[in-house]
């Protein structure tokens, strides 16, 4: 049976189940294609959360697998939601049913809502204080993201069994594992957050009885690297069908989107990219791009075109990724590393086989001045130009530790915001594995940037003294 294409509600029925043997499904939560399904259902007169492993070749392996983690949890005394049955469907279809937590909330977006500095820092020390049990049992989280975290009430629990590795029969893991476990989840949090990292190493190491320096001098080389991989992966995965995003070839062209914009909307800009371009506002009509709002329904989007000029513009570019493309990859770039730009929402390149032609971009409008705009309007307090100004700062700090370089800083390509800048235009960007090289290109940026400020000498002479170097 084809689960992910019934029509909810729907009823599932367990095998060797004793008494009521029926789940009725009524919302899917996550879905990995072909992998496996998570709904919220009812069984027995209580919700329960349904994950249904679908892949006919490793179904009963990550089956198996899940509910090992599962149990390893339960046995470090680990707060995880209970496991209520573990088996079959009556289609021998391997599946996990769990008490379902009211009102639960990722650890992320928890994250994302506290406000102040001392609030972030309790919540990091009861995450490594889980961490710290988790390790004390031997046990170590090989998928370590803050969506693999719930709080359910004031309580916090383990989720996703199915990346819990058992590493050492139940002896404590050692100070390198440890150290490299502690710097994949603080991976998950942008650079701009490190000055909360001490405490919450500090406060690790107290309860492990390990050498806080030791274990910062150990995350201080290892964090870097797993930033990179992280970017680097996530990047790629952008590319491809996944759970986030879904890629679709045929027609004369590829494109990409994120999977919760699928849509009627969507599919006219499927259909005919250029028809979708004319029911909009023009922004900017460029010869080598044309930039259009369009507002339809719920949606209100930007769609950057990159035109072709001619055939030897045709020619130049036609083996290369186009600019929508690496727009595209930029953007997720950026979003996991902390720094804001307009969600992407889709990639479109047109294609003769393997050539490439126009492509376009497609990211949510952003409603913000300009920083030119921003810096120059008088009627905003100097008091907010103030914070603009240090926000600016701290997005430099962050191209310097991500090694990003944008390549085009000019004012209209940022917009100020009471957090960081949201950032614009991101075909030039790279990112340099080679610091003497980045060093040279972050150079560039920072020229650029403050040539924007000729006209406001104090404060281009203020973004000099305190932009990173």
């Amino acid at each position: 049976m084809d689960y992910l294409s019934n029509t909810l509600p729907f009823t599932i029925a367990l095998k060797s189940s004793g008494g009521d043997d029926s789940i009725r499904c009524v919302q899917l939560l996550r879905s990995l294609p072909g992998k496996r399904l998570v709904y919220k259902g009812f069984w027995q007169n209580r919700a329960v959360l349904v994950k249904l492993f679908i892949d006919a070749k490793s179904s009963l392996r990550h089956w198996s697998r899940e509910k090992a983690g599962v149990d390893a949890l339960k046995n470090a005394r680990i707060t995880t939601p209970e496991l209520i049955f573990s088996g079959l469907l009556t289609d021998d279809l391997p599946v996990l049913v769990f008490d379902f937590l009211p009102e639960a909330v990722t650890a992320l977006a928890v994250w994302d809502e506290l406000a102040t500095e001392t609030d972030k820092r309790d919540f990091l020390r009861q995450l490594t204080s889980l961490l710290a049990v988790l390790h004390d049992q031997g046990l170590v989280q090989e998928d370590l993201h803050l969506e693999n975290f719930l709080y359910s009430g004031e309580q916090l629990y383990a989720i996703d069994g199915d990346t819990i590795s058992i590493e050492s029969n139940s002896a404590p893991l050692d100070l390198k594992s440890s150290t490299r476990n502690l710097a994949l989840l603080f991976a998950q949090l942008s650079p701009i957050f490190d000055d909360l990292l001490d405490d919450a190493s500090r406060h690790y190491a107290k309860l492990r009885n390990l050498s806080h320096q030791k274990l910062m001098s150990g995350l201080t080389s290892t964090l870097p690297e797993i930033r990179r991989t992280r970017r680097h992966r996530y990047v790629k995965k952008s590319y491809r069908t996944c759970s986030e995003f879904v890629r679709i070839s045929g027609a004369g062209q590829v494109a990409i989107s994120r999977r919760d914009v699928q849509g009627e909307v969507f599919n006219r800009l499927l259909d005919d990219p250029d028809a979708f371009m004319c029911n909009g506002e023009t922004l900017k009509d460029g010869n080598t791009t044309t930039i259009v709002r369009v507002r339809s329904g719920h949606c209100d989007w930007v769609v950057k075109r990159y035109n072709i000029k001619n055939q030897w513009h045709v020619l130049s570019r036609c083996f290369r990724p186009t600019r929508a493309w690496l727009s595209w990859g930029n953007a997720h770039r950026l979003k996991i590393s902390g720094i804001a730009t307009p969600r992407a929402v889709a990639m479109i390149e047109k294609r003769i086989g393997p050539l490439r032609s126009t492509g376009y971009y497609v990211c949510d409008f952003v409603d913000k001045p300009r920083a030119d705009v921003f810096f120059n309007d008088e009627t905003v307090p100097l008091a907010i130009k103030e914070q603009a100004a240090k926000k600016f700062v701290l997005l430099f700090e962050l191209f310097k530790k991500t090694g990003i370089y944008h390549g085009d800083c000019k004012a209209a390509n940022f917009l100020p915001d009471r957090d960081l800048p949201w950032v614009l235009d991101l075909d030039a960007m790279r990112e340099c594995s080679s610091n003497v090289r980045f060093k040279k290109l972050f150079q560039e940026d920072r020229k650029r940037f403050l040539l924007n400020w000729r006209l406001l000498p104090e404060l281009q002479k203020w973004f000099d003294a305190h932009l990173p170097r």
